[in-house]
């Protein structure tokens, strides 16, 4: 039976309302699937943890959570300024000794990272293992939901203090992904940029795509269940790329939409809504908050949309609405990693999605 070490930034979880969370918990249970065992740090913000009672319930006896306040990210921050803000918010010194009271108890088969941020403990745990005889058979891994410098350059246009965060994440980031045997991305897109930009062998690289949410697949859409012109923006409300991406979108678009034809609806259907975002409710912008079951929405909105203008890599609210039969427009960012698909519009232009609404709209 081998033995795990499995290091996580987010709580893998199916109860907290993000897409990342839930692959971090499919990852997990194929581990635990493969008859091993698995001892789990999670380092994640206090909401996440108090969310994840499944996990909680299946892993209690080898499972370590650190919650995390704002503040305590800040104070990370500010004691390792030599690592970038991203990972070393995630730098915790009560961690940092578990991780040592385990590795010196246990020679584990194989250490997984979960997300890229998680691996600020590398070097550490490097160090701890390097003077063991058999320390060439641990296996390290990093799983990596988003490369984070490409995220960060897309904000750092006109910002020069994004600008450096870019290039000491870049730096931070090469070293981390030629320091460990495997990478998993979610995209042929991810592996080519970490083959071109960060040099990393491809053999190194492993391709999972993201396991898609079970109700996807109970989705029945028919002629008499569709709502003529309506919009569905399927997504966690509560981060900042999701509520810009539907402010700009309302703002942008979809006023622009309800002076030609006063029949479109919106449908904003995801957690955690701001103040800010509610203020756009109307008869034609319906925004649902957290819905248990968003199964209906799927079945009769006309056209799912994905207007994100930050963020990276592959994006789990475009493949389900894929999936799930909706014809997607989207930008670039949205649609990035994605295979071309007959049912897939890619437009970055927002003035443009107005003619391909209304063109879709004649069409279906």
């Amino acid at each position: 039976m081998s033995k795990i070490l499995f290091i996580s930034a987010h709580a893998p979880t199916k109860l907290y309302p993000q897409a990342g969370q839930k692959i971090a918990l499919d990852n997990l249970d194929k581990y635990h699937e493969d008859n091993t065992t698995i001892d789990i740090v999670v380092i994640a913000n206090k909401a996440e943890i108090n969310a994840a009672t499944d996990l909680v319930d299946k892993y209690t006896s080898t499972l370590f959570t650190y919650p995390l306040a704002k503040s305590d990210k800040i104070i990370s921050c500010l004691t390792n300024l030599s690592i970038p803000l991203k990972f070393s918010s995630r730098y915790q010194a009560t961690v940092a000794e578990k991780l040592q009271e385990l590795l010196k108890k246990n020679t584990y088969d194989l250490i997984h990272f979960e997300y890229s941020h998680a691996a600020v403990y590398l070097d550490l745990i490097n160090n701890l293992i390097k003077n063991r005889i058999n320390s060439n058979s641990t296996t390290t891994v990093i799983s990596i939901h988003d490369i984070v410098s490409q995220s960060f350059l897309r904000k750092s246009e006109n910002n020069f203090i994004l600008g450096v965060e870019v290039a000491r994440l870049f730096k931070f980031e090469k070293r981390l992904y030629s320091s460990v045997n495997e990478l998993w991305v979610l995209s042929k897109k991810d592996r080519e940029i970490l083959t071109s930009l960060f040099s990393v062998p491809e053999n190194r690289i492993i391709i999972k795509p993201p396991k898609l949410s079970d109700f996807i697949y109970k989705v029945e859409r028919k002629i008499d269940k569709i709502e003529k012109k309506s919009l569905l923006f399927w997504a966690a409300m509560n981060r900042p790329e999701n509520e810009q991406a539907a402010i700009t979108f309302i703002e942008n678009c979809f006023i622009k939409l309800l002076e030609i034809d006063s029949e479109y609806k919106l449908y904003l259907v995801g957690s955690n809504p701001s103040q800010n975002l509610k203020k756009n409710v109307s008869n034609n912008i319906i925004i649902t908050g957290f819905i248990e079951n968003p199964t209906p929405f799927f079945e009769k909105a006309e056209i799912g949309i994905v207007p994100l203008l930050q963020g990276a890599g592959i994006k789990l609210k475009t493949l389900e609405m894929l999936e799930a039969g909706l014809p997607v427009i989207s930008t670039s960012i949205g649609a990035e990693g994605i295979e071309t698909s007959e049912n897939i519009f890619i437009n970055n232009n927002l003035d443009e999605w107005i003619n391909l609404i209304t063109n879709l709209v004649k069409t279906n």
